[in-house]
């Protein structure tokens, strides 16, 4: 049974796309990930974001991060992006890849193959980028083009000391946004979970 079948991608109820109202955690991708909250990071809220991007230390760090987006892309409370982050929180890291316990109908001879997919991607592939100030002569690994050492870019553990501009921190496959900066490596490219677990579905098939 590939990921995708586990998948209801619309409200059984209305019909419209689940990501349009299902309820998302305050604490954003991490939370939904399982991951160990990060208490040194700054306070969004009284930032006036909903989240902050790992590894920035001052208001003035977050604001310069967030300049190099586009205006609707930025988590401002109240704001597009706000709605826009919520929805990427739930399309890009859908609860049935993230644990058996959200699946539905999935059958016992299911579990182990699909128990061991969630293991190893955890283990080899899942993480959250940080963002940080730029080594000097950095290049973009997505645009190949020069990342000052006076901007904020991204980096990826999983993948070295490979950098990103903020708005190239994006899945090979959707070329969306990375929701909370929440990735997964395969190939030496990253994804969101969601693409990332398509990607896989083959390899859970041999599981099986």
């Amino acid at each position: 049974m590939p990921l995708k079948w586990v998948l209801t991608k619309t409200c059984k109820n209305c019909k419209c796309p689940r990501d349009g109202h299902e309820v998302v955690a305050e604490h954003g991708a991490r939370s939904r990930l399982g991951f160990v909250a990060n208490h040194d990071s700054l306070d969004a809220r009284s930032l006036g974001y909903t989240f902050v991007p790992p590894g920035l230390t001052s208001a003035r760090q977050v604001d310069q991060y967030y300049s190099t987006l586009p205006s609707e892309e930025v988590p401002k409370l109240g704001s597009k992006g706000e709605m826009l982050r919520s929805q990427r929180i739930v399309r890009q890291l859908p609860k049935q890849d993230l644990s058996l316990s959200a699946c539905k109908f999935v059958e016992p001879e299911y579990a182990n193959s699909y128990q061991d997919f969630i293991t190893g991607r955890n283990q080899v592939a899942l993480d959250v980028g940080l963002a940080k100030a730029t080594p000097p002569n950095s290049i973009c690994a997505d645009c190949s083009k020069p990342i000052h050492s006076t901007q904020i870019s991204v980096t990826a553990l999983r993948l070295g000391d490979a950098v990103w501009h903020p708005s190239c921190f994006k899945c090979k496959t959707c070329d969306d946004l990375l929701v909370d900066l929440a990735y997964c490596v395969y190939e030496d490219n990253i994804y969101c979970e969601r693409h990332y677990a398509e990607k896989n579905e083959a390899k859970v098939r041999r599981l099986r």
